[in-house]
């Protein structure tokens, strides 16, 4: 949403507010933002869902434009990051307690360091001489364990921010995370393709890989079965993952696998390879030690050429998964 220059604003802006007007939208700062996203095209995902919510309510409830702002238009990172907010003023608060703290006992022991100094330059008498040394003893005692004090709080919040920082990593992790299999999600898989696009010349290549008959299998052996071989799967075709090419599990038995650097007839002959290590496989349900029937995969191959859009290149591979299950199943069709 900030990633224009103003002439640009101004347009998205001037689309935006008749669209409002027209449906009655509030002018809102979340209605704005999200209208103004919503003229920029930039996230089809956000737009399939307002035509949805405008389809259903007829209009965009204030619910509904929160929860969109919140989800589309801020980072994960943000988000979290303001949850963390308390503890970051709490880790704060305290170094700055601890830091007064130290500053004024190193002043006082300079303080002290300085007068006895002066004491020593007009001064030999040993009673004197003794009174001082243990005077400076005990301050520097005192300072030492103060310093030490300061040292170990230094090293506490340390390790409290490298924890935040990891945490505020893994969130961002998990939102593009699939639970089951730990590929990536169907979030994540649209992040790498649409930064993997800019870059492409041609050989950019998706596979959309779908266990056949899963439905059945679920029906045959129980959904826990079909829980398993959706696990198993996506470790065998990590395991193939060319170098370079990124994974993701969608739904259901749905993955898909993008290939950079690598033509369609390359990528063709890796798809139906992988299609027959799929299908040789014997695999047994570890609970029951249960043999299941063959286990097979459609696949769906396309290229991006020319000035095609991502969503171009989706929509052209489960073209070619649709026709390959309505072939028979167990084959790979892609682009002539």
């Amino acid at each position: 949403m900030f990633q224009h220059n103003k002439k640009q604003a101004s347009q998205l802006m001037r689309s935006a507010i008749p669209l409002m007007a027209k449906l009655d939208i509030p002018p809102t700062p979340y209605n704005y933002g999200i209208w103004y996203e919503y003229s920029s095209n930039r996230s089809p995902e956000l737009n399939q869902v307002v035509d949805r919510a405008l389809r259903r309510f007829g209009s965009l409830p204030a619910f509904v434009s929160q929860e969109l702002f919140s989800e589309f238009l801020l980072s994960e990172e943000f988000q979290y990051a303001h949850r963390q907010g308390p503890v970051l003023k709490q880790i704060t608060e305290d170094l700055e307690t601890e830091t007064h703290s130290v500053s004024d006992e190193l002043n006082q022991f300079q303080s002290t360091v300085g007068k006895a100094k002066q004491i020593l330059q007009k001064s030999n008498d040993p009673k004197q001489l003794g009174q001082i040394a243990s005077l400076l003893e005990q301050t520097a005692f005192k300072t030492n364990q103060i310093v030490e004090q300061f040292s170990q709080t230094l090293i506490t919040a340390q390790e409290e921010l490298a924890a935040i920082r990891a945490e505020l990593l893994d969130a961002k992790k998990s939102t593009e995370t699939d639970p089951l299999t730990l590929l990536a999600n169907e979030k994540g898989f649209e992040r790498t393709l649409f930064s993997l696009v800019p870059y492409s010349e041609d050989d950019l290549t998706l596979l959309l890989i779908d266990i056949d008959d899963l439905g059945v299998i679920n029906q045959e052996y129980g959904k826990k079965v079909g829980t398993s071989l959706i696990r198993y799967l996506s470790k065998l075709l990590l395991g193939a993952l060319p170098k370079g090419g990124s994974i993701a599990r969608l739904t259901g038995g749905r993955f898909a696998m993008l290939l950079s650097e690598t033509e369609l007839s390359v990528a063709s002959q890796f798809a139906e390879k992988l299609r027959h290590d799929v299908s040789i496989q014997k695999i047994r349900y570890k609970n029951s030690k249960l043999l299941l029937r063959q286990v097979t995969v459609s696949i769906g191959v396309s290229t991006l050429f020319g000035d095609e859009s991502p969503n171009e290149l989706i929509e052209k591979a489960q073209h070619h998964l649709v026709y390959a299950k309505r072939s028979g199943k167990n084959c790979v069709i892609h682009n002539e």
